[in-house]
């Protein structure tokens, strides 16, 4: 959150000392990191009004710091920016903003016991109705900082039933808290538990889940689960299920038979379909995705409409194209078969290409409810010999009537019970030569309720930036933005300019 300026500016001066004093540590696969990265904006309307527009350029002076460790028994991966963010005309108050993302699994028992942590703190759009893009940090009035925890133990084993079954269960304990306008605590519980039949042409399993959530701002919630599945395998391509359960809920008419089926089909290495469908007793489930490649060329097609809270959007970090889908499917990293070995490699791959992994252009809605999701998408990704083309159009439905429970207060849902997202995304990423690329992208998006409640923010981005590698640890950008909305007070103009460096000390 902010923090008075000289008090923001101590810290970090202490964090940067301490920083520019590590040394790369190597020991048992452990790896110890630090950059640091410089950013100006020039903007000609800071904080993104629609009455009052003000020009201020913001200076930002991110280091930053990294632990990584790879090895059978534990993956990490963690991330920490103390973020000094100052205002050159007073707009807002110089501040510090604190960021750090960590990701961690630990097997304490071999092969029975395992430990999984997570933890995520930014600062996010405070609603998916500002015209504030995904650049979260300039405009602080419209911001609010998220912190969410989750851990995860995790037991596995056999049990005998005549033949051997396989059993695994886990255990989470998820809190997230918002700070700003109306601030609360989300906190939730999960055991999910499997008993699954050896693998075989047809074979069974049994799921057992409980979920149950607490807020400052409605009452508990609790829903508990329980279905048998029978799989049939006519062969190694194709998986084929039928479920059928209970559930119960401590909320009005969400209990009852639920029962679904699903399918998995993989007829080759290029080519995937998977689809799943549930009846519940608050509305039915369905996931669905069709992802096919070629030599240069990678299609997908997704449609899900899950039940989903605001940690568990916040804990899984997405956009509305992830690079990382595109690149797994090619060399080198296709042939890498760790997926933690993996993902590093291709996030080292796309940080020297100055390239984000995700095309981000819609907010996550910061509500305590549990809502209903529905997301489709279709996308598709060219890469020739110096460039990259994406396409992705989108459409998300989030609903907050047919789970929700209690009073939303301070949300978007207090404003729109129904909120839809849609609209699409253009990327074109080209290298000029081995030291520089260019990266246009232009988004198109538009959030809005019912058409009874009038609430709605169109929003079109237009980015376009070129990179130059100014040393072997070293890259400068420099780029332009052009943003155009209209939102409930009016129409909004910004034009900024937009100049970076980065260096990574080890």
């Amino acid at each position: 959150m902010a923090t008075r300026p000289r008090s923001a500016l101590v810290h970090f001066l202490l964090c940067s000392a301490l920083m520019g004093t590590w040394a790369t540590a190597r020991a048992e696969n452990w790896r110890l990191s630090s950059g640091l990265t410089t950013r100006a904006v020039s903007s000609d309307n800071i904080s993104f009004s629609a009455t009052s527009p003000q020009s201020d350029t913001l200076v930002e002076v991110n280091p930053n710091v990294r632990l990584t460790r790879v090895s059978p028994r534990l993956t990490l991966d963690a991330n920490y920016t103390p973020r000094y963010l100052h205002y050159a005309e007073d707009t807002f108050d110089s501040r510090l903003s604190n960021a750090f993302n960590l990701s961690s699994r630990a097997e304490i028992v071999d092969d029975f016991f395992f430990l999984d942590v997570r933890a995520i703190s930014a600062q996010r759009n405070q609603s998916v109705f500002n015209a504030v893009p995904t650049d979260t940090t300039i405009a602080s009035n419209q911001l609010t900082e998220t912190r969410t925890y989750s851990i995860s133990p995790a037991f596995r084993g056999t049990v005998r039933l005549g033949d051997v079954a396989t059993w695994s269960s886990s255990y989470n304990v998820t809190r997230s808290d918002v700070s700003g306008p109306v601030s609360n605590t989300l906190t939730s519980e999960t055991f999910n538990g499997t008993l699954a039949g050896t693998p075989a042409r047809i074979g069974w399993q049994l799921n057992v889940s409980s979920v149950r959530t607490e807020s400052d701002l409605s009452r508990a919630t609790d829903r508990k689960r329980m279905y048998g599945t029978v799989l049939y395998r006519p062969d190694v391509t194709l998986s084929l299920s039928t479920r059928l359960g209970y559930e119960d809920a401590n909320i009005a008419r969400q209990s009852g038979i639920t029962y679904g089926a699903g399918v998995t089909w993989q007829p080759g290495p290029r080519t995937a379909l998977r689809a799943d469908w549930d009846h519940r007793p608050f509305g039915n489930t369905n996931v669905f995705s069709l992802s096919h490649r070629l030599p240069r060329t990678y299609l997908s097609a997704t449609y899900n409409r899950t039940l989903t809270s605001r940690a568990e959007q916040l804990l899984s970090p997405s956009g509305v194209l992830d690079r990382y889908d595109f690149l797994a499917t090619q060399e080198p990293f296709a042939s890498i078969a760790d997926p933690v070995l993996r993902e590093l490699a291709m996030e080292q791959f796309l940080q020297g290409q100055n390239v984000p992994r995700f095309v981000n252009v819609l907010s996550p809605i910061l509500s305590d409810r549990q809502f209903l999701q529905t997301r489709w998408q279709l996308s598709g990704t060219y890469s020739g010999p110096r460039g990259t083309v994406s396409l992705s159009y989108f459409r998300n439905t989030s609903d907050s009537t047919t789970v929700g429970a209690g009073i939303a207060q301070g949300d978007d849902f207090a404003l729109a019970p129904v909120i839809t997202q849609q609209g699409w995304t253009a990327t074109y990423n080209h290298r000029l030569t081995a030291l520089s690329s260019v990266s246009l992208s232009l988004t198109s998006s538009k959030s809005s309720g019912r058409a009874s409640t009038g609430i709605g923010a169109d929003r079109d981005v237009l980015n376009a930036t070129w990179t130059h590698k100014l040393g072997a640890r070293t890259n400068g950008s420099i780029g332009l933005r052009m943003t155009r909305a209209t939102v409930t007070t009016g129409d909004v103009d910004e034009n900024a300019v937009i100049a970076s460096v980065s260096t990574q000390f080890f």
